[in-house]
């Protein structure tokens, strides 16, 4: 009994200080959102696509810009303009994959949203695969919002976490001023996956020895997406049209990582 308790103690020690402290990381890259302009070197609008977070998606213009130093990403009820027609509703996301991809890093967003039923903005890295469930498939969602909740979600998925969601547990839910600007963040380390809001840590996702394809993230090189959904199986249908256009709003992204890794 002694020492099953000494190695709980041992586990919950790691987990603590796996997490570093932010004033460790150095700024290596950054968008401020301070041109006039979506910057096309780092970021890939987000066309439409045929999964629950993209299958709303379009190119035009006036979904996704910058505006007074903010990405703005919007959401809005379908006009019919082509080459969206056929759709209910438009929304607009944008991808760094190919341009901008970290390894180890402390990803961090500063954003704010509306709310409306059917809702669905979200913050997230992904690895180079794409197909969702299988061994090298990697992705950690930094925040994701439904509907009108006070709270957002952190979650991981791997082969191994879209099987078994508990062991060890692959998510939380963070209650937030959901009005508010508030700063996302996660922190990859070889060991475990730690997320924060507005500086508090609320989750870490540790490594656990001898989980096959539990764990890949270190590995991967991550990109980010910022997306912005309208329906969908997971948030439900958007039940009052009265209450679009929505907005996600993205004052900056930084990416943090320290000299010796």
């Amino acid at each position: 009994m002694k020492m099953t308790k000494i190695f709980i103690l041992s586990a919950v020690l790691a987990l603590f200080s796996a997490c570093a402290n932010k004033d460790e990381w150095q700024l290596v890259w950054s968008d401020e959102f301070d041109a006039e302009q979506i910057d096309e070197a780092t970021w890939t609008r987000v066309p439409t696509g045929k999964d629950d977070w993209d299958d709303m998606m379009s190119l035009r213009d006036d979904l996704a810009y910058v505006e007074n130093g903010e990405l703005v990403l919007m959401g809005k009820v379908n006009d019919g303009t082509a080459p969206d027609n056929g759709r209910p509703f438009v929304t607009a996301g944008i991808i760094s994959k190919g341009k901008k991809a970290f390894k180890l890093a402390r990803f961090e967003v500063r954003a704010k949203f509306s709310s409306a039923n059917g809702f669905w903005p979200a913050i997230w890295l992904s690895g180079p695969c794409p197909d969702y469930g299988t061994e090298e498939y990697a992705e950690i969602d930094i925040m994701e919002h439904l509907n009108f909740d006070d709270y957002v979600f952190h979650t991981v998925h791997s082969k191994h976490a879209a099987i078994i969601h508990d062991n060890p547990l692959r998510g939380t839910t963070v209650p937030i001023n959901r009005d508010d600007w508030n700063i996302y963040a996660a922190e990859v380390y070889q060991d475990s996956v730690c997320f924060y809001v507005n500086g508090a840590k609320t989750l870490t996702y540790p490594r656990v020895e001898g989980l096959e394809y539990q764990f890949p993230y270190p590995e991967k090189e991550m990109h980010i997406r910022l997306s912005n959904q309208l329906g969908g199986g997971w948030v439900g249908p958007v039940s009052n049209p009265e209450q679009l256009p929505t907005e996600l709003r993205i004052d900056y992204v930084r990416v943090y990582q320290k000299t010796e890794r």
